[in-house]
């Protein structure tokens, strides 16, 4: 590359989305054209001013509060300084020599993981990766079942990245501004629905049943029950294996109610035209639920 291309390249053709190629280009002008992975890294950790605030906070925090406490420092505002009769060249050495002793016999019990809260993922999700989550959400929070249209939708990191979760599509759900502003980082909850519980000893689960379905959506599908108790009763039923109603996520909630609003619309166009309807649901055995898979009935009448 000629001197003019790679200004060409700095001015105009260079896509930013962190510092990070112009810090490491200056870096290596700056050290005349070769640097190795140590030496860069350590330029850009003195350029750093997140690294440099996290760690003024954790050593006022941490070992500044418990060496005052032992009286071994003392601190006046940002000034700390040991509080012992200055040190000679020896008793620097000794010094020196106890804490790399103590450090190193630390490090090799406990190796990389005391440096654990600084190897995070903080890279933004790509553009790519946000497309196939919102994608694969069929537009729709997780949580709460809201739309685009109800709600800004984020792409959210079902493990924080603060206790290491990855930038990888298995580990992104889509969730509303109202229900990822509430989710705090010890919540690692996958509120994706897994698409293929079901249950092989249940008729709700059964092929045969699945198609007979008169109405269906993503996570919902409606059919003719098998025990009617009048003409016309339909069930709406998660297609995922889950109890009953309580155990249902609210977008599986959400998709179940959205079937029963256009099943009532189709009952009052039909020739039939019911007036009133019947909606209900058991959760139990002993509230009466016979069949042990969410459903919900809806009974037209009149």
């Amino acid at each position: 590359m000629t001197f003019e291309d790679f200004i060409g390249f700095l001015e105009s053709k260079m896509r930013m989305s962190h510092v990070y190629q112009p810090l490491l280009i200056k870096t290596l002008v700056a050290a005349g054209g070769t640097a190795t992975l140590r030496q860069l890294a350590l330029a850009f950790l003195a350029e750093d001013e997140s690294q440099l605030l996290f760690y003024e906070d954790r050593i006022e925090k941490m070992p500044v509060r418990v060496l005052k406490r032992h009286g071994v420092i003392k601190q006046d505002g940002d000034l700390i300084s040991l509080a012992i009769p200055r040190l000679d060249y020896q008793q620097r050495s000794k010094v020196r020599e106890l804490c790399e002793r103590r450090l190193q016999a630390f490090l090799q019990q406990r190796g990389l993981d005391v440096w654990a809260n600084r190897m995070l993922e903080f890279d933004p999700v790509s553009d790519v990766l946000r497309y196939q989550a919102l994608a694969a959400s069929g537009g729709r929070c997780a949580l709460c079942g809201a739309t685009k249209d109800e709600s800004p939708l984020h792409v959210d990191h079902i493990l924080p990245r603060s206790r290491h979760g990855k930038n990888v599509l298995a580990n992104l759900q889509v969730l509303c501004a109202e229900c990822n502003s509430s989710k705090g980082n010890k919540d690692v909850t996958d509120f994706r629905v897994a698409e293929a519980t079901l249950d092989p000893d249940c008729l709700f689960c059964s092929p045969g049943f699945l198609k007979g379905a008169i109405a269906e959506n993503r996570l919902s599908y409606a059919a003719a029950s098998p025990e009617p108790a009048a003409p016309g009763h339909v069930l709406v039923i998660p297609r995922r294996h889950t109890d009953d109603f309580f155990t249902m996520t609210a977008a599986e909630r959400a998709d179940a109610e959205d079937l029963l609003r256009v099943l009532r619309n189709q009952f009052q166009t039909e020739a039939s035209g019911a007036l009133g309807f019947a909606v209900g649901m058991k959760c139990g055995a002993p509230a009466g639920q016979a069949r042990a898979h969410a459903h919900i009935d809806l009974i037209p009448r009149g």
